[in-house]
């Protein structure tokens, strides 16, 4: 028989030899000093040059306009060899040398170093090398501290370029927006921040740059300006999804269009308006516009938005359980869709009408519309199971 007493001292006496073993190595480890890391450093950070493309001085000095000349040429020829190797697919060998000219430009003046940054900024962005293109946009930060700590609006002018160029958006709109107030064309750089900000998706910033632009033009009072920044905030509105702004939006433009005596523009407008008070609840002021675009929309004979206003109308009516209102405005919608041969929209439409007659339990004409629906869905050949599962639903 096996000692069990015997056995489990054994295990003990084991147990305990091995805490003591890792309690001393780990003391031991605790003992050992941990080597630290060295700082990153960032490859634009020169302390001193030494580059062969450098002219070899006794004393450290600026280059002369004719050593410039010559260090310009030679770079422009280190650009050239990278974009080789970068388009032979060697991209690591090219930022090597990009690395290289980049840091032999600090020794030419501010802007012609931005452009090359800018310029290799953009293909780290494309490549998404996130290191080399956060070193690029540190160097650029610091000219961009020096030339704010010298006013030199111009430094700062091409700084936003070239940051706009890498996509470091929030750099460039930080700047143009500094170089608004001095600068002797403001609408211009308006346009640049509210886009720079749309393509951010950041909608509701760019609107607010178009209102700054509306608030400029309307003094002038050109007419076909403000439509245009008008035009412009009601799709960002929308995109921003900011309803109440894009409410007072299309009212102005729906008031500009109609002192133009411009109905063609209208109806549009006055759909996406009637939303716009629908999502705000405001049902009353909804239905209103609805039927007016509908009404301006059919005499234009334009059928495809007489039939929206139609369909939004519709679901707003059926929304409040006016199921027999939104019968009514089905059947003059089906009127809009025969006139515009709109097959699929009669298919639809005939179903949505067979939806409410069988959800308020009359079978027969909900059979009817479903019949109808199902004649148009064969001229489609699209959905005829669809309409003949839904028939025999009925009937069973």
């Amino acid at each position: 028989m096996i000692d069990i007493e015997k056995t489990m001292n054994k295990k003990i006496l084991f147990w305990k030899g091995l805490i003591a073993s890792l309690t001393v190595s780990f003391s031991l480890s605790l003992a050992i000093p941990i080597k630290a890391q060295p700082p990153f450093k960032n490859p634009l950070q020169v302390e001193k040059f030494d580059d062969p493309l450098l002219p070899k001085t006794p004393v450290q000095r600026p280059l002369s306009p004719l050593e410039k000349f010559r260090l310009k040429e030679a770079l422009d020829g280190l650009n050239q060899q990278a974009r080789e190797n970068y388009q032979q697919g060697k991209i690591e060998r090219a930022f090597q040398v990009w690395y290289r000219e980049l840091r032999l430009r600090q020794k030419l003046d501010f802007p012609e170093e931005v452009q090359a940054l800018g310029r290799v900024g953009e293909i780290a962005w494309l490549e998404n090398r996130s290191a080399d293109f956060r070193n690029i946009r540190e160097r650029l930060r610091v000219i961009e501290e020096k030339a704010r700590e010298n006013n030199n609006s111009e430094l700062l002018a091409t700084l936003a370029e070239n940051y706009e160029q890498m996509r470091e958006l929030d750099g460039a709109i930080a700047l143009y927006q500094g170089l608004i107030e001095n600068s002797n064309n403001p609408t211009t750089l308006l346009e640049k921040i509210a886009q720079l900000h749309a393509d951010q998706f950041h909608y509701q910033e760019a609107a607010d740059a178009y209102e700054k632009l509306l608030a400029q033009a309307k003094p002038a009072e050109n007419t076909i300006v403000i439509i245009n920044y008008l035009k412009q905030l009601k799709t960002w509105y929308e995109q921003a999804e900011n309803p109440q702004a894009g409410i007072e939006t299309k009212q102005h433009l729906i008031e500009l269009y109609q002192r133009q005596n411009n109905e063609q523009a209208l109806p549009a407008i006055m759909v996406s308006l009637g939303e716009d008070y629908v999502t705000l609840q405001q049902f009353d002021q909804a239905s209103t516009t609805y039927q007016e675009a509908f009404r301006i929309a059919r005499s234009q004979q334009k059928y495809a938005i007489a039939a929206m206003a139609l369909e939004n109308l519709a679901q707003l009516y059926q929304n409040q359980g006016s199921l027999q209102a939104t019968l009514e405005i089905y059947e003059q919608l089906l009127i809009v869709q025969q006139q515009s041969y709109d097959h699929y929209g009669l298919m639809m439409t005939y179903d949505k009408i067979g939806e409410i007659y069988q959800d308020n339990h009359q079978p027969e004409p909900a059979r009817s519309a479903y019949q109808k629906a199902l004649e148009f869905a064969r001229s489609l050949n699209y959905q005829e199971d669809y309409f003949q599962d839904k028939i025999q639903q009925l009937k069973s």
